[in-house]
C-alpha cells in the first residue's frame, strides 16, 4: 500500500490542495467536494450543495489538527503572504498555531477580506512520493 492510500480523506484533501499550491481557504471545500463525489459514485459533473457557514466552522478544528500534523511530518508548509512563495517568510510555530486557529484562514470570501495563506508540499513529501 502506498502513502496516498494510507491518507485519511481529510489528509488527502490537504495534500491535493498543497500539490495544487492553493490556499488553506480551499482545503475544506476540496474535502467537501470529494466526499460528495465519492457518495455519488465518482460523478464529478455535479457540484455539491454549498457548505453552510456553520458546517464549515465546525470542520475548522479538525482540519487545523490535520494541517498541523502534516506540517509536523514535514510534508507541507504554509506561508503568508503566499505569493511569491520564495519571498514569503517561513512561519514560526506560534504563527502557525495562530493561523490555523483563525477562521479567516479557512473561509473563502470572493469579495476579499479573508486571509490568503498558501499551502505547498515540501521536498520531504516530494521525495516520499517519488519512491513509490
Amino acid at each position: 500500500m502506498g502513502v496516498w492510500e494510507e491518507l485519511t480523506p481529510q489528509q488527502f484533501a490537504v495534500m491535493i490542495s498543497a500539490l495544487e499550491e492553493t490556499c488553506l481557504n480551499q482545503v475544506i471545500y476540496e474535502f467537501h467536494a470529494r466526499s460528495y463525489w465519492q457518495v455519488n459514485g465518482g460523478d464529478t459533473s455535479q457540484a455539491p450543495d454549498p457548505l453552510s457557514g456553520q458546517e464549515l466552522r465546525m470542520l475548522i478544528p479538525e482540519f487545523a489538527d490535520v494541517v498541523s500534523d502534516l506540517i509536523g511530518r514535514g510534508w507541507i508548509e504554509i506561508r503568508e503572504p503566499w505569493m511569491p512563495w520564495d519571498e514569503s517568510p517561513v512561519m514560526t510555530t506560534q504563527e502557525i498555531r495562530q493561523t490555523l486557529a483563525d477562521p479567516d484562514s479557512w473561509i473563502w470570501d470572493e469579495h476579499g477580506g479573508r486571509r490568503m495563506v498558501g499551502l505547498m508540499t515540501t521536498a520531504t513529501w516530494n521525495d516520499l512520493i517519488a519512491t513509490i
